[in-house]
């Protein structure tokens, strides 16, 4: 309503392919508060970090260029890079995050344009990327000579203790040529807003807000207005200390249904330290081949598979505790277990037929 009744009249008008300069002010502000050089020029506001991937990937990627991820990554990410025929190459990564040795042997041998990471609770790992690690991908993409792409949508949802400093603040000028920072509204704010933002090196990020100009020319102005003014009022940070408190709560209840529920079960999980998300390993149990049973009782999850460039991980689930109520995770939990317990009996009678009959 305080959009409407103080910025009624350009509520409603064209805006600035850049975004509207009010909101990026205070954008640059608060990243400057989290250890982020950032002026006004050098960020653009996109409709979603879905469509700040997609401009990065139309500007950078052509048909067969190799793209470095890690493995698993954001589903979306993969399929904005694969839409442009890129070439992923996947990387391993670990409870710290990307395997830096991994990463400098996939560098030397296949060359990317650019590395695709989320350093702050994964989609869907829910890892961090260590401070140590953080410095050595910088160094690496410096020598080699590739983009890094920092998708830190997750970065403020931490449980206690914030994570490291992004990328993006640690790069020096040098480094800074290579870095590519996307940050979103959609976690923190409101996801119907479809709000994040950009900042690339100067002519990289002249060729985005040209792409955006051919896709969406800006941003919803109605939806800047409502960022600016929740922003300009001091909302924010209030909010987000409720926030990361609900989410701890959320993921303290998910933690305790699994062990009363999935127990005798070969679910294994470790909690995450911030973040929406749980991404466990279910040993013997296909969890692609299981969903359409669990979309029967009710229970929706996503399948560890649709987070690899390649040679998938049947075994893994991403589940996610950010909106249901804390007796619905209780009953969801319930009903997986179930579930798992009749995929493991499926999966026995398979093999028994298959010994019968060899």
């Amino acid at each position: 309503m305080r959009a409407m009744a103080c910025s009624c009249a350009t509520a409603f008008l064209y805006g600035s392919s850049e975004g509207y300069r009010p909101l990026r002010e205070l954008i640059a502000q608060r990243a400057g508060a989290r250890g982020i050089r950032l002026d006004v020029p050098e960020l653009v506001v996109t409709t979603g970090s879905q469509q700040a991937i997609d401009l990065v990937a139309r500007v950078l990627v052509d048909p067969g260029d190799r793209v470095a991820v890690e493995a698993p990554t954001y589903l979306g990410a993969l399929q904005a890079l694969r839409y442009q025929g890129a070439d992923v190459v996947p990387v391993p990564a670990d409870t710290k995050g990307i395997s830096v040795d991994e990463l400098e042997a996939v560098v030397a041998q296949h060359r990317p344009k650019m590395l695709y990471l989320i350093p702050n609770f994964a989609n869907p790992t829910g890892c961090v990327l260590s401070l140590g690690r953080r410095k050595a991908v910088l160094s690496l993409a410096t020598k080699y000579r590739f983009f890094v792409v920092e998708d830190d949508a997750y970065g403020e949802l931490y449980f206690r203790d914030p994570p490291p400093p992004s990328l993006f603040a640690l790069a020096n000028d040098e480094e800074r040529q290579w870095v590519v920072h996307i940050s979103s509204f959609s976690k923190s704010l409101a996801p119907g807003l479809r709000l994040a933002w950009i900042s690339a090196p100067p002519e990289l990020l002249r060729h985005l807000v040209v792409a955006k100009q051919i896709g969406d020319t800006h941003s919803a102005t109605l939806s800047q207005l409502v960022a600016f003014h929740y922003l300009n009022a001091g909302s924010l940070e209030p909010a987000l200390s409720r926030m990361r408190m609900f989410y701890q709560r959320q993921a303290y209840a998910l933690q305790r249904a699994i062990k009363v529920e999935l127990g005798d079960t070969p679910f294994r999980a470790e909690m995450p330290e911030g973040g929406m998300f749980y991404w466990a390993d279910i040993p013997g149990v296909d969890t692609s081949a299981m969903l359409e049973h669990a979309v029967s009782r009710g229970v929706a999850y996503v399948p560890g598979a649709a987070f690899y460039a390649d040679n998938p991980e049947s075994t893994r689930i991403r589940l996610s505790f950010a909106s249901a109520s804390a007796e619905q995770i209780a009953e969801g939990v319930r009903r997986l277990g179930d579930c798992i317990r009749e995929e493991q009996e499926r999966a026995a009678q398979r093999n028994v037929r298959m010994e019968q009959s060899s």
